[in-house]
């Protein structure tokens, strides 16, 4: 399942906002492409923010969703409109609030339902209080002092919300010791996939599995790649029939890697939870990403059809039986 988080900022991305608007406002990607004369095709690449509507159309989506335009440009933090219509998403996001105290307002985060981003942001924010409070430069501080204090508390923000570097080094290691250990987990007999249409069944498994996972379309590296990203410590204690799963997706991976496809595994994190992220160049995961992506706004429809939606997935089975090799 599709949990649009892979960049790593609080803010909505451009195209998580209009699918959010559009389905508020009843409307399919077919009839909002309509509205603004594009395709429905052309609305899901903007959703998935594979492609990005310039500003005269995206007054013309703003004015089909009937809403305000700041609500979908990037937060211009020097427009107080845009820094309003920011405070709305932090609240849908995380339950902020502003309550009155005396003639000032204070910042109130209530629990949401999303409890682990939830989480997440009190810690940062018991972490940022205590630092600010540690660096804070005191009236006795040399000049010296002062300007130590004041690069060492832009380093932390910086670095917020570890030391990459190390972090980064010490999550592989992890990485590498569950996939060592859960390789038992892959079954004996299995055959390596030569096509591509066997590694689109190996996605679809993680669904069958109810595995959480989250896909995308991004950039990696300035090169435009499809995206795989799973929590680390979900995947390590979950389920041993999910981490079977995900454990055959992942070894499909490889052998497309060992044919040559370009696959980079890494660890990733998202909004400050540590994940594992596959991603790859290639044109034709690529091309797979999105028609997973169609497939579970079609499932995600009030109208779902269940026969119609296998008969589509049979007709992506046969579009991408194709060997692998070819495409090297």
């Amino acid at each position: 399942m599709r949990i649009s988080l892979i960049k790593e900022i609080l803010i909505m991305a451009l195209g998580d906002k209009i699918r959010k608007y559009r389905t508020l406002k009843g409307l399919t990607q077919a009839q909002l492409g309509s509205m603004v004369k594009l395709t429905g095709d052309r609305i899901r690449q903007y959703e998935n923010d594979v492609r990005k509507p310039k500003d005269g159309k995206l007054m013309e989506i703003a004015k089909a969703l009937d809403i305000n335009p700041t609500s979908l440009f990037e937060p211009d933090y020097r427009n107080p409109n845009s820094v309003m219509h920011t405070f709305f998403e932090l609240e849908d996001i995380y339950g902020l609030r502003f309550e009155k105290s005396g003639e000032n307002y204070q910042l109130v985060f209530s629990q949401n339902e999303d409890a682990q981003n939830s989480d997440w942001l009190m810690d940062g924010i018991a972490a940022w209080t205590a630092k600010r409070k540690e660096l804070q430069p005191d009236i006795n501080d040399s000049a010296e002092a002062i300007t130590d204090k004041k690069e060492k508390y832009a380093l932390w923000k910086a670095r917020y919300p570890y030391d990459l570097g190390e972090d980064i080094q010490k999550q592989s290691a992890l990485i590498a010791d569950f996939h060592k250990n859960a390789a038992s987990l892959i079954p004996q007999n299995r055959k390596d996939i030569t096509t591509f249409s066997e590694f689109f069944k190996s996605l679809l498994a993680l669904d069958v599995e109810s595995v959480i996972f989250h896909t995308a379309i991004g950039k990696v590296t300035g090169i435009r790649s499809a995206i795989f990203t799973i929590n680390l410590d979900y995947i390590m204690n979950t389920s041993v029939s999910v981490q079977k799963a995900y454990m055959c997706f992942r070894e499909c991976c490889q052998d497309m890697k060992k044919i040559g496809i370009e696959i980079a595994e890494n660890p990733m994190p998202v909004d400050g939870v540590m994940h594992i992220s596959m991603s790859t160049p290639c044109p034709q995961v690529i091309a797979l990403f999105e028609e997973y992506e169609k497939l579970q706004e079609e499932k995600a429809c009030p109208a779902f059809d269940e026969d119609a939606y296998k008969m589509e997935i049979e007709d992506i089975m046969r579009m991408f039986h194709v060997p692998i090799k070819e495409y090297v």
